[in-house]
């Protein structure tokens, strides 16, 4: 068999690494813990849209996991809270340590003067909790997300002290070689308080003001004389502008927020939406109400996937509720009025500035009103204290909020992070075998004067056209291998991602550093093999999927095979060649004469227990004789058909059917071998024999073992594909759990990346029917992203309740696959 020489067009972006920061659920110092977590992820490129991910350590919230997988982090780190975080977390706990150790240290008679210094060293090493990743969650984590790993998930652990190292990219390594004129770099203003600390650094980062010493900037923080409630407004998105401050620096301008650390981790950096998915217009704005971790960090998170996203304090919401009723009451005595106090006027602009964003209510978009700690009943309830605490009226502001479950919540639009003007590389290359010949031409990043080596590092992500494997751990190194590494590629949701320019530098020429990998890709079964290849389960096809693959084949792909089957013209086409002898008999003996003779049905031996057609069955289908003609035309010349002839044996009287190829003047009996030359007392009439036809071997059998049900719910799949679908029909599972050495899966595909297996049945579903995929869900793979069950049969209320315990079940029966 020759090789296969196949042309792919392949598209490359360069980007920043992306980083899911892990801090402790249960502490009760968490603010602290996210604010260290942001100040970290400030100092490095593309810090801005790093995850903060709240856990124990052993197990992770339902819809943090659906965040994660939307994100598909490359990296994953964690954050830990050492004892001089306890200076700002518990001030008075912090004196109070501090002073016996002082008093310690001074009756060991140490030097006084380096106390400090001593003090400063060992609280900063000295954790506080012992929060850590468990190893059943780590094996989970790289299931799931498949990071760059290299055998150890978490590639980062950070402390206030301790930030980020290789590889990930330092802004204040690279900020020099910027080809943007940065001036001064603007910081937030001090914040006491940790709540509004964590809103405005959300926005804005953090970092020391001495931390860009080293690349030559100036960082200085926002004077108090502005206030924060006006730089709260301004970093939300509010038109509100406020009054310049003469001759002080920096200024809140239109400056202000990309010369903060978190715009300048974007620096060179631009976002994206899919054009598709992405409706402005009406896409609402989430406005998460809670007072705990999971409400912050969710609000977080989903706002470094979308715009749009606010935080209000529940506490906030309570307290300004509190005093506008003692206002009203207080203006109904006529008695002064009460100034609110900043959390109060804080929660009124976090409000407001919501309705703002949803142009006050005037066009479609609405506010999501959502919580991780509150139920939707709650929400329905503090709504009404929303609604007050605006400065609009309270009805009107009301009918624009809708309170949602947090599972409602949309993750399907998500933005991307990538360097300016550098998304869209373009190669065609020439592969053989699914292996390219020439290595890939790597991009460089291009928006700085020079490239830092050992300093400035990112990301290439590959999109090749028609091809989009699976996010699994061990594919990355099988489709790009970087020297043979096991850790420096992956599969991501947006791409093949390899790690550049080297992990290994060696000189100070980018050209010679410049990792420039060849591509291989596995084909659908190799895919599948990596699935369960820490499952200790192989595959391969079954009877029935080589069955269905040679009927492919044929066909010409699950397209046309898809159509011909999902036809009703062309499925009775097929219902036909699949008729038993009792079936074909009824038919003969129908009064309907134009119908006699059309399927003859023979089974005088195994080999000829089938059905054939002449030319009149496919006329009384397809609904007139040209186009049953046109469609005769078309299968013989894909050898889905073949002609011949029905005769019978003058000797032993065994009728059978005799292909075009096989006949001259003579033929021979395929029961008795005798020779004989055919007349007209070898069929009974017309007086010339028809033309029987015959339905290829393997699309018979693709067709009796029901085969085309699966056919059908594929090419269903494969209709809501974007990318690209590969898929294995009908497939054996060697080793699978629980089975006397293996169990047939009828679904198993990949649609745009994601894993879809599936089970067909043409009588009805059975409880027993799901046990297959609860083992699955058990097993060490990735969990599959939907599991489908297809049937022609009506479905029962207890199967239904079974399927959707899998939590990702879908059920197609005949109308959702077939036309009638």
């Amino acid at each position: 068999m020759g090789e296969k020489v196949t042309y792919q067009n392949i598209t490359a972006t360069v980007r920043p690494p992306r980083c899911a920061i892990f801090i402790n659920g249960q502490s009760q110092y968490w603010n602290v813990a996210a604010d260290g977590a942001i100040a970290k992820a400030s100092e490095v490129w593309g810090g801005r849209h790093f995850l903060i991910i709240p856990t124990d350590g052993v197990s992770i919230a339902d819809k943090f996991w659906e965040l994660l997988e939307v994100y598909s982090p490359d990296h994953l780190a964690v954050f830990n809270l050492t004892f001089s975080d306890l200076e700002v977390a518990d001030p008075k706990q912090f004196k109070v340590t501090k002073k016996r150790h002082k008093e310690s240290w001074d009756s060991d008679g140490h030097p006084a003067g380096r106390f400090e210094e001593f003090f400063s060293d060992g609280a900063a090493q000295s954790r506080i909790d012992d929060f850590a990743i468990s190893d059943d969650l780590g094996k989970e984590l790289i299931r799931r997300l498949s990071p760059f790993h290299r055998n150890r998930v978490i590639r980062g652990n950070l402390t206030t002290k301790n930030g980020f190292g290789f590889p990930f990219t330092k802004i204040a390594k690279i900020i020099s070689a910027s080809t943007r004129r940065i001036g001064l770099v603007r910081l937030a203003p001090k914040i006491d308080d940790l709540t509004l600390r964590l809103l405005v650094h959300s926005e804005t980062g953090v970092t020391r003001e001495d931390h860009y010493a080293e690349a030559g900037l100036v960082a200085r923080s926002l004077p108090d004389s502005y206030g924060i409630l006006d730089v709260l407004k301004y970093i939300g998105g509010s038109g509100f502008t406020p009054t310049p401050i003469q001759d002080e620096e920096p200024m809140l301008d239109a400056d202000f927020l990309p010369n903060t650390p978190f715009g300048l981790s974007m620096l060179h950096l631009g976002q994206y939406y899919r054009a598709d998915r992405h409706m402005d217009y009406k896409e609402p704005v989430v406005l998460v109400l809670g007072d705990t971790v999971e409400d912050f960090c969710f609000y977080y998170s989903l706002s470094r996937l979308h715009e749009g996203v606010k935080w209000l304090p529940l506490k906030w919401l309570r307290a300004c509720t509190k005093a506008l009723n003692e206002r009203r009451v207080n203006l109904e005595k006529g008695q002064e009025l009460r100034v609110l106090s900043l959390r109060e006027n804080a929660a009124r602009a976090l409000i407001n500035l919501a309705y703002e964003l949803i142009d006050f209510g005037h066009h479609e978009k609405r506010i999501q009103l959502c919580s991780v700690s509150l139920k939707r009943k709650q929400l329905v309830a503090y709504r009404a204290q929303v609604a007050r605490c605006a400065y609009f009226a309270a009805s009107q502001v009301s009918a624009r909020i809708d309170c949602v479950p947090i599972e409602s919540v949309s993750t399907s639009c998500i933005l991307r992070v990538f360097e300016s003007n550098n998304y869209v590389n373009h190669r065609s290359m020439v592969f053989v075998d699914g292996e390219s010949v020439s290595p890939f031409d790597t991009p460089s990043v291009k928006n700085f004067s020079e490239v830092r080596l050992g300093q400035h590092y990112w990301l290439t992500s590959l999109r090749i056209e028609g091809y989009q494997p699976p996010s699994l751990p061990s594919l990355g190194p099988q489709i790009v291998s970087v020297y043979n590494s096991t850790g420096e590629s992956r599969v991501a949701e947006d791409g093949i991602v390899y790690q550049c320019p080297n992990s290994m530098i060696f000189g100070n020429e980018l050209d010679a550093v410049l990792v420039r990998p060849k591509i291989v890709m596995p084909d659908e079964m190799g895919l599948f093999a990596s699935y369960f290849k820490d499952a200790d389960v192989t595959v391969k096809y079954s009877d029935k999927g080589k069955y269905f693959m040679d009927a492919l084949r044929r066909f010409g792909g699950l397209d046309e095979l898809g159509r011909f089957i999902k036809s009703p013209k062309t499925r009775n086409v097929l219902d036909k060649f699949a008729w038993t002898k009792k079936q074909a008999k009824a038919i003969q003996l129908s009064e309907t004469p134009g119908e006699r003779g059309s399927v003859i049905s023979l089974n005088e031996s195994a080999d000829e227990r089938r059905s054939y057609l002449n030319l009149n069955a496919f006329t009384l289908s397809m609904g007139s004789e040209e186009a049953a003609a046109s469609l005769v035309d078309d299968l013989v010349g894909k050898r889905i058909i073949e002609r011949g002839y029905i005769f019978r044996c003058e000797r032993c009287d065994a009728s059978a059917w005799y292909g075009f190829d096989s006949l001259s003047n003579e033929f021979v009996c395929v029961r008795c071998d005798l020779r004989q030359q055919f007349t007209v007392g070898h069929w009974k009439e017309p007086a010339l024999p028809h033309w029987y036809y015959r339905l290829a071997e393997t699309v018979r059998l693709f067709y009796v073992h029901n085969s085309h049900l699966t056919a059908l719910a594929l090419y269903s799949l494969k209709t809501g594909s974007e990318n690209a679908f590969h898929f294995v029909p009908e497939m054996d599972l060697v080793g699978f759990p629980g089975s006397s050495g293996k169990r047939e899966m009828d679904i198993a595909c990949i649609r745009d990346g994601e894993v879809i297996f599936g089970e067909c049945k043409t009588e009805p579903l059975q409880i027993k029917d799901v046990v297959k995929f609860k083992t699955l869900r058990e097993m060490n793979v990735t969990p599959p992203t939907r599991i489908v069950f297809a049937t022609t049969r009506p479905v029962s209320d207890a199967f239904t309740v079974e399927a959707h315990k899998l939590g990702n079940a879908e059920i197609l029966n005949e109308a959702d696959l077939m036309d009638f």
